[in-house]
């Protein structure tokens, strides 16, 4: 009896430690696709800045501390002084 005793609280904690395993590779799982799903907004946001920072005129690229911004969007100061006059 006491072998049957001891065979049935065996199984029972690999139950318990399968079924803890189980849930946590689940978990794992769900947590992994929250983070790349967090990392492409956040990519997505990067993208949208340099994207945003290319004149309106030509569409180069931009130096935020030397070109200007007007209406909304980034000009160079040589296609700016052209558009304004």
């Amino acid at each position: 009896m006491l072998g049957v005793d001891l065979l049935l609280l065996v199984l029972g904690g690999a139950l318990v430690v399968g079924a803890a395993t189980l849930v946590g590779a689940k978990l794992e799982r769900r947590a992994a696709i929250r983070r790349r799903r967090l990392q492409g907004q956040h990519n997505a946001e990067q993208e949208k800045l340099r994207l945003e920072e290319r004149c309106a005129e030509c569409g180069e690229s931009v130096d935020p501390n030397q070109d200007v911004w007007d209406l909304g969007r980034w000009w160079h100061r040589k296609c700016y002084r052209e558009v304004v006059r």
